[in-house]
């Protein structure tokens, strides 16, 4: 994908005197103009930018330390622009915090699982929440061939992703929005890491759906690790069987099997989206770092902060935000 866009892989590293690891931050140079950027790896397609740190190190790191770092990057970079990085990440300070920073335009938050005898979904939402989502998933419960599935095999795989990117077409047309998935290189990209198995056989990103013999529900794509489970990408149906809510009840069963298997926090991914208050309740701080590294980007250090401010704040006010959407609706429907 970043071949297709103009971003070339910079991935920084250092060591310590005996050669063992100290961090990883994942970085991809591009141009805008005459400025070389550098930007975490993934573009909108990631939620949560972080570097690897090694963790003996992390509360010995200083300001200090990373500005001499990045001054010694400006034979590579004149700007950094580093969006939606977490404050804390698997318990642990994010050390870029300590640089200059602005609130991220996007919102974050998670659901802590704790292990407890009861389900964890009792632990999230209300018992009336979880009484109506009981009544709707009776009703879909009626839909041939109904099932909460997680994708196993190549078939399978294959066969919710191309619904996912059908259903995920029309509901970008809808919104007015670009349909990011539609991009060169972005489907093939998922398909593989979909396909692509970790050690011990659990693949990279793993695929949740509520399934019936005539279509796919809703499904959520996530990456999952013992600390956290992390929405990357979901869609619904937009027929009849929507107003029975399947992400909703799709998620209660994501919630489920992750406190079933030890997992400790459970996210839907960055964004505003209403329903993501109900399951994710934990507020996570995100924020922005624009560096200039060179002189010549200075400017443009303070245009990035000052563009990102005004997104976050009409992003953040109810009647922007609506005005937001309303264009965009009506530049789908012209």
């Amino acid at each position: 994908m970043g071949e297709r866009t103009g971003v070339e892989p910079c991935i920084v590293t250092a060591f310590d005197a005996g050669g063992q690891p100290l961090f990883l931050w994942p970085f991809g140079r591009t141009r805008k103009g005459p400025l070389r950027l550098a930007r975490f790896l993934g573009s909108k397609h990631s939620n949560f930018n972080v570097g690897l740190w090694r963790r003996d190190i992390v509360a010995s790191v200083d300001k200090n330390h990373i500005h001499e770092i990045f001054d010694r990057l400006k034979d590579h970079f004149d700007l950094a622009v580093l969006s939606n990085q977490p404050s804390v990440w698997d318990g642990l300070a994010n050390p870029f915090a300590l640089l200059a920073h602005q609130p991220s335009a996007d919102m974050s938050a998670c659901a802590t699982l704790r292990a407890t005898t009861e389900p964890a979904i009792n632990q999230i939402l209300s018992g009336s929440m979880r009484s109506r989502l009981r009544n709707k998933e009776r009703k879909l419960q009626k839909l041939p061939g109904y099932r909460y599935v997680k994708a196993a095999g190549a078939a399978e795989i294959d066969r919710l992703l191309d619904s996912f990117f059908a259903q995920k077409a029309r509901h970008m047309a809808a919104q007015g929005l670009a349909n990011v998935f539609a991009e060169p290189g972005v489907a093939d990209f998922l398909r593989e890491a979909c396909h692509h198995a970790l050690p011990g056989g659990r693949p990279l990103i793993e695929i949740h759906a509520l399934d019936s013999a005539n279509e796919v529900l809703a499904l959520f794509g996530a990456i999952i690790d013992d600390y956290r489970f992390s929405s990357m990408f979901n869609t619904y149906a937009l027929g009849e069987d929507a107003r029975y809510s399947p992400g909703l009840i799709l998620l209660v069963h994501m919630v489920n099997d992750c406190a079933a298997r030890g997992v400790k926090s459970f996210d839907i991914g960055v964004g505003r989206a209403h329903y993501k208050s109900f399951f994710c309740p934990e507020p996570e701080p995100l924020f922005d770092s624009f560096l200039a590294l060179t002189p010549r980007a200075r400017p443009a250090a303070a245009a990035y902060a000052a563009f990102f401010a005004a997104k976050r704040m009409i992003k953040h006010n109810r009647l922007s935000w609506a005005g937001v959407q309303l264009l965009r609706r009506l530049r789908s429907h012209p």
